[in-house]
């Protein structure tokens, strides 16, 4: 309606111009609507012909943060002979916008680049971006938009936080079976005796067996002892992005997640995750990069069985499994290892029916840490660095 009555007002000033001049016979009166129609002319066909002919390319930074701020440019090209003017640009681009003024844009090809700030993008993966391109000039009466869809492809992480550790997890060494600890031993090069074999390049040679290689040395032999080191299980997330849950509840469960896996990865550990059906599949060769893309990738979707997870991650919806065996004494079961991260619904988008109250969020913590697991609450707020209680 601003827009309406600004052209409105200058046409019916026009009309009563026109109809007073007619009844008075003023020919001074004629001149004054006759510039008045032409002004309200040059309004509507000006707009219309500063869009037409122009090409945009963005200039955008092929990754970026969730919620950090980041450049981004357009490269205005008018393919017509006469100049445009006074464009206003409007782009709308990784999940925020960005605006922007080119005054003028000369004819033949040259570019102008008109630069922005994308203040607030959104964890996701982007192949492209409507921008949107208006003009009121040159006396702001009418105006013209026209949108296109611009190529550029951005992968925006999730916001991640430092964590101070990961949850023990209980395991059972399937070839040893006398083990019930958090790592077991493999075949290595630090730790207790596992075996001896022939020497092979590379070997350090504080690790031959002079005794065994003794016997060998006619044929040119030599032997190496084998000790075993020690290394921890997998690491594995279920990650539940239940699309009953407000959209800032599901971005904070992958952001916990994207925490974890990069800290599990740093601590040397094998890490996984499985968040139900995915466009992508977790990546089999397991890098920070690697990991932060894929989470860049999740949506909404049907949660994943967490049976065999070291930790689910899931928002406080009504009506989650929590039946689990009760176990009053001594340390959970392998299968009873699992811990528990609670993103709180009603902390990010207030009371409804769909989720818990803060009430029945209290209740499932205590009800999970009475069978035995690990359990942590998270709310819009995180403290630095987090940890599962």
């Amino acid at each position: 309606m601003k827009r309406v009555r600004k052209p409105a007002l200058v046409i019916c000033l026009g009309v009563v111009l026109y109809l007073i001049a007619t009844n008075a016979g003023a020919g001074w009166l004629y001149v004054v609507s006759a510039i008045i129609g032409a002004v309200v002319a040059i309004s509507a066909l000006a707009p219309w012909w500063n869009v037409r002919g122009i090409e945009a390319t963005r200039r955008a930074p092929v990754l970026a943060t969730a919620g950090n701020p980041f450049e981004c440019a357009l490269e205005i090209k008018n393919t017509g002979r006469l100049a445009r003017h006074l464009l206003e640009i409007e782009d709308r681009f990784a999940g925020d916008v960005g605006r922007a003024v080119v005054v003028r844009v000369a004819g033949g090809g040259k570019p102008e680049v008109a630069g922005y700030t994308i203040e607030n993008p959104c964890r996701g993966v982007y192949t492209a971006g409507d921008l949107m391109l208006e003009s009121g000039a040159p006396f702001g009466l009418f105006y013209r938009r026209r949108t296109a869809l611009v190529a550029s492809e951005l992968v925006v992480y999730p916001r991640t936080f430092e964590v101070a550790g990961l949850p023990p997890s209980a395991v059972v060494d399937a070839e040893r079976g006398d083990r019930s600890e958090s790592s077991t031993l493999h075949r290595g090069h630090g730790g207790e005796f596992w075996g001896v074999r022939e020497y092979r390049a590379g070997d350090p040679a504080r690790l031959i067996a002079w005794k065994r290689s003794a016997r060998g040395l006619p044929s040119g032999r030599l032997a190496v002892v084998e000790l075993a080191q020690e290394t921890h299980p997998p690491f594995v997330l279920a990650l539940n992005l239940d699309p009953r849950a407000p959209q800032e509840v599901r971005e904070m469960v992958v952001s916990a997640g994207a925490s974890l896996l990069l800290y599990g990865l740093r601590e040397g550990r094998e890490v996984r995750a499985e968040a139900g059906p995915q466009r992508m599949s977790f990546p089999e060769e397991v890098t920070p990069d690697s990991i932060l893309t894929w989470c860049a990738g999740l949506q909404a979707s049907r949660p994943p069985d967490p049976e065999g997870a070291s930790v689910d991650i899931r928002p406080s919806i009504k009506k989650v499994d929590t039946t689990r065996k009760s176990q009053p004494s001594g340390p959970p079961e392998a299968s009873e290892a699992q811990a528990v991260v609670l993103v709180s619904c009603h902390g990010f988008a207030g009371p409804s029916g769909r989720w818990m109250s803060p009430q029945e969020e209290r209740e499932f913590v205590s009800k999970t840490e009475t069978n035995g697991r690990w359990v942590a609450v998270l709310g819009p707020e995180v403290e630095e660095p987090w940890r599962i209680a």
